[in-house]
C-alpha cells in the first residue's frame, strides 16, 4: 500500500511493526494516513551551516504522510533540510528527506515540525 501527498512524496507501509489508522472526519478534519509513533526515536541527520554534520536522535511526536513534528535536544533553523532516519523493530531502517517549516521552544528542548520532500528539493 503506498500514499502519496500531493507534494509526490509517496509515504508506504514498509515500516512493518508500526500502528497505521486512518483518522475520520467525525473525530478529525484531516484525511490523510496517520502513524502511530508517539515517543518514537527516530534519526535525524542534517548540515550547519559551517558544515558540520549534525546527527541526533528524537523523539516522534506525530507522523502523516505529509510530514512529521519531532522534540529535540537542540533547534533546527527553518527550511533546512533533514534526512530522517525510521527503524523498525527488526531493525530495519527506512530513510526519507524533509525541510523545517517551524520550531518552537520547550522548556529548553524544541518541538520541530518538518514536511517531506523528494530528494534534491530539500536543498
Amino acid at each position: 500500500m503506498r500514499h502519496t501527498k500531493g507534494n509526490g512524496v509517496q509515504f508506504s507501509d514498509c515500516l512493518k511493526g508500526i500502528t497505521m489508522h486512518e483518522q475520520t472526519s467525525n473525530i478529525e478534519k484531516r484525511r490523510s494516513l496517520r502513524l502511530d509513533m508517539e515517543k518514537e526515536l527516530i534519526g535525524l541527520e542534517w548540515q550547519c551551516e559551517d558544515g558540520k554534520i549534525i546527527k541526533r536522535q528524537a523523539m516522534c511526536i506525530d507522523v502523516s504522510n505529509g510530514g512529521l513534528k519531532v522534540n529535540i535536544d537542540r533547534p533546527i533553523i527553518t527550511n533546512q533540510p533533514v534526512k530522517v532516519t525510521f527503524r523498525d523493530k527488526l531493525g530495519a531502517s527506512n530513510q526519507f528527506y524533509a525541510r523545517v517549516l517551524r520550531e518552537t521552544e520547550v522548556h529548553d528542548w524544541y518541538d520541530v515540525a518538518m514536511l517531506f520532500v523528494e530528494q534534491g528539493e530539500d536543498k
